[in-house]
């Protein structure tokens, strides 16, 4: 938000009801997706639910998601879960993303999003600062700026 990037609105819920409130405070149909730190790629441990349309597909999406991880990954890996509008199918998912490295410092990432990313790793990294020109030549090394 804070740089004109339109994001969708996000709830937090820690318990089957937290998240059926929060859906019905954001509007259905919503996604549900695992909210975890140590968990990065969510969908392989059942840690994606879409286009749930009532509260209580919601609840039930919490607790499946809950056991799901537990099983697959650790009990520890399951933080609750975010609860988002479904969007529009149209259009494509991208990834943007930062972190920390101890030997580079700062690095932003860009490239396809959604549950294939792994799949398809059609990503660039750089290093900031990036201006204009940096930027868009991150940009330009995938594959999804062409479809954008």
């Amino acid at each position: 938000k804070l740089y004109g990037l339109p994001v969708t609105a996000c709830e937090v819920a820690q318990s089957p009801k937290e998240a059926g409130v929060a859906a019905e405070k954001i509007g259905f149909p919503v996604v549900v997706k695992l909210n975890s730190t140590t968990i990065t790629h969510k969908f392989d441990v059942g840690g994606v639910k879409l286009n749930l349309r009532s509260k209580s597909e919601v609840e039930k999406a919490f607790t499946e998601m809950k056991e799901s991880v537990s099983r697959l990954a650790s009990p520890e890996g399951f933080e609750g879960v975010t609860v988002q509008p479904m969007i529009s199918m149209k259009g494509h998912e991208i990834i943007l993303g930062s972190s920390l490295d101890p030997q580079l410092g700062p690095v932003v990432l860009f490239g396809m999003g959604g549950s294939l990313v792994e799949v398809f790793k059609d990503s660039a990294l750089g290093l900031p600062p990036l201006n204009a020109n940096l930027a868009t030549k991150m940009l330009h090394q995938t594959k999804i700026y062409e479809a954008l």
